[in-house]
């Protein structure tokens, strides 16, 4: 499902933020990736949701290698991704629920079904914004807006999930409650890789970790204690 083999990151020539990590996720895996500040944790996710290549070293996705496959694969790999980034990226005059439904036409679905609509309004009322589905997104405070970009990168149910810090800016509650839609999406069969620095999840919810520091990895085979 997930492979690097030594890959590095560096910016702008010589800052190399990602050190020769070497990482494998078999599909249904759940992977927390957590380090402090700068220790390299958005740049590997912007590797893992294909935004950005590795300066060195080998990333295959889904048995793709990302240096050798045509854009027309790259696309195809994005449309079995869910990517929630920490700058939500929501486009501001559509609407909540036209902003989950966009995800559904880049993976291909030009036509939403009731089915869709009717999942899209679900996952809307589980995250509290049910009632806001028809408001544009800069009418959103910073926490909605992250719960939206959480509902559009689950509605299309990939095969992978990449999320950058995706409770960062809610309460406890909402944040019981996204971990609750990657847990179930998860035990659907999904690999789920969550950067965050919620010690209080790591804790609660015992998953394996890839544990960042200064650009190197550590993985915790077992449960996570960080």
């Amino acid at each position: 499902m997930v492979n690097l083999t030594r890959v590095s990151k560096s910016y702008f020539g010589q800052v190399r933020v990602l050190d020769e990590i070497s990482l494998e996720l078999k599909k249904g895996d759940f992977l927390y990736v957590v380090g402090g500040s700068g220790a390299g944790k958005s740049s590997l996710l912007r590797l893992l949701a294909t935004e950005e290549a590795a300066t060195s070293g080998s990333l295959s996705l889904f048995g793709y290698d990302l240096n050798t496959i045509s854009p027309t694969t790259l696309r195809s790999i994005r449309r079995l991704l869910g990517y929630v980034p920490q700058d939500v990226r929501l486009i501001p005059d559509l609407s909540v629920a036209d902003n989950v439904a966009l995800s559904l036409s880049l993976a291909g679905r030009r036509v939403l079904s009731t089915t869709s609509r009717s999942h899209i309004d679900e996952l809307l009322e589980r995250l509290g914004l049910a009632a806001k589905r028809h408001k544009p997104a800069s009418a959103l405070s910073g926490g909605e807006a992250q719960r939206v970009a959480v509902a559009r990168a689950l509605i299309r149910q990939p095969e992978l999930i990449v999320a950058d810090e995706p409770t960062g800016a809610q309460d406890r509650d909402f944040t019981w409650s996204l971990m609750d839609l990657f847990l179930k999406a998860n035990l659907n069969g999904a690999t789920v890789v969550v950067a965050t620095h919620d010690r209080e999840i790591v804790r609660r919810v015992r998953k394996r970790c890839a544990v960042l520091k200064a650009g190197r990895l550590a993985i915790e085979e077992a449960l996570c204690y960080y």
